[in-house]
């Protein structure tokens, strides 16, 4: 029989060191707890998110997206939480990338953003902005990439993309049925999400759906029918499919928006003809002439009307800001006036010192006084001209574009469908949110800015890995040397 070892001795403290040792222990927490509750709470919430993003990372990245799309409901509180998880998400993601592989996976056009950033800190400095105030503006401009820099850091596949797919589906029929909510109870549903009375267009209400802005819903309703009417015509088509991008559609259209009507249009004809079977754009080039004929002239109409509305006269809240936008980058050129100083959320917050020398103050939608604030967000071009300059935004222009190619270059020449799905996905995205720049900080803003280089770091990733699947296989395929061979 074999021999047992005997167990170890197990060793214990003293009873005079465990005792007073445990009750220490439970006073510190206890007192922590009842006299810095939020120190405790941060705390506990941040060792979360930790262990969230190093263990089950997708996840941590997926909780990200679904806290961006619902941070209007959650005022302040939920814009603190939304960049926090970002910020810890990158800075762990990146981390656990180091640790287990030894390198990170380059964003397209990271160079170009990190380039704008310090664009934006230089000119803070020289502008002697509080620090706080440049570090929430930086942020601010750059969580966006952030985002997509985690999720280059992250493997992905056919099955990951799938889970991708059922999720936005989830949302998408979120959307839809709590805009058919809206449309059939608008008073007490505009009442009870956007704490307000609806807005009104003729017997119809604008669509507000789970958020508190009709612009906010037509945004997201449109890039979801892009992508739904995408993997119809590049996956697999369905009935409930398309009817899915249908009703997406046209609630996108009862928001009542212009961008949301010539993005629908823009994206839906993009689409067609880019990834549609033959017959289907023989079809609609046929029908196209119809369609303008009957709606060309009113859909016209609307869209100048808009310009002329938003910038017509340089008079409108749009006009100045472009305006003082275009002034403080040539006052201040190349680098402008500092981060969070013009055009971006912290400058309406901490209403910048550049608003009163511009003459805002005193302006409705631009002043100070509550209630003239209301569209001091209606820009970004223009913010990023004012906070950094000519060079600060054609660094974030470059940048922007090359996650742009990224995603019209194929992955591999035998890509999935799935993989041609999110390229083309992300193409629309990304074109959307451009157009939206154009009357609203859509690059900072929630919902949608979550989703702007969400595509670019996943096909970042992808590529990165097939890179190296293809630099494996070669070395594989290498006969070896024969001594001769390596005397010579």
């Amino acid at each position: 029989m074999t021999p047992v070892a005997p167990p170890l001795p197990r060793r214990t403290l003293p009873a005079y060191v465990a005792v007073p040792a445990g009750a220490l222990v439970v006073v510190v927490v206890t007192a922590a707890a009842l006299l810095a509750p939020l120190v405790v709470a941060g705390a506990a919430g941040l060792t979360g998110l930790v262990a969230l993003f190093w263990r089950h990372p997708r996840a941590g990245l997926l909780t990200t997206v679904v806290s961006a799309l619902l941070v209007t409901q959650l005022g302040a509180a939920g814009g603190a939480l939304d960049e926090g998880m970002i910020v810890v998400g990158a800075a762990v993601v990146t981390v656990r990338r180091l640790v287990r592989e030894g390198h990170v996976v380059r964003f397209p056009g990271i160079l170009w953003f990190a380039a704008f950033g310090l664009a934006g800190v230089a000119s803070s400095l020289l502008h002697d902005v509080p620090t706080t105030l440049w570090l929430q503006g930086g942020l601010l401009l750059l969580k966006a990439v952030l985002v997509g820099h985690t999720a280059a850091q992250l493997h992905w596949g056919d099955l990951e993309l799938a889970r991708i797919v059922r999720a936005g589906t989830v949302v998408a029929v979120v959307l839809v049925v709590t805009g058919a909510l809206n449309v059939a109870f608008p008073g007490p549903w505009t009442a009870l999400v956007a704490q307000s009375t609806p807005e009104m267009h003729g017997p119809l209400a604008a669509v507000v759906g789970p958020f508190r802005l009709p612009a906010a819903y037509g945004r997201i309703a449109v890039i979801l029918a892009a992508a739904t009417l995408t993997y119809q015509l590049v996956v697999r088509a369905s009935a409930r499919g398309y009817a899915l991008a249908l009703a997406l559609s046209g609630l996108s259209l009862l928001t009542f928006r212009v961008k949301s009507f010539v993005g629908l249009v823009l994206a839906t004809a993009g689409v067609v003809l880019r990834a549609g079977r033959p017959w289907v754009v023989r079809l609609a080039l046929v029908a196209l002439p119809a369609v303008l004929l009957v709606v060309g002239p009113t859909a016209w109409r609307y869209v100048v009307d808009d310009v002329q509305l938003y910038y017509g006269g340089g008079y409108s809240a749009r006009a100045l800001l472009t305006a003082g936008g275009l002034a403080l980058a040539a006052r201040d050129f190349p680098l402008g006036a500092g981060l969070g100083r013009y055009g971006s959320a912290t400058a309406a917050e901490h209403y910048s010192p550049e608003y009163v020398s511009l003459g805002f103050e005193h302006v409705w939608g631009l002043g100070r006084a509550e209630g003239w604030g209301a569209f001091l967000l209606d820009t970004q071009w223009p913010a990023l001209l004012g906070e950094t300059g000519w060079l600060g935004a054609a660094c974030y222009a470059a940048g922007t574009l090359c996650a742009l190619a990224m995603l019209l270059r194929r992955v591999r020449a035998d890509e999935s469908a799935l993989t041609r799905w999110l390229r083309i996905s992300g193409v629309c995205c990304l074109a959307l949110v451009l157009l939206d720049s154009v009357g609203a900080a859509a690059f900072s803003s929630p919902p949608s800015y979550v989703l702007i280089h969400l595509a670019p770091g996943i096909v970042a990733s992808m590529r990165a890995d097939a890179r190296a699947g293809a630099a494996a296989g070669a070395r594989s395929h290498v006969a070896p040397r024969t001594p001769v061979e390596v005397a010579a």
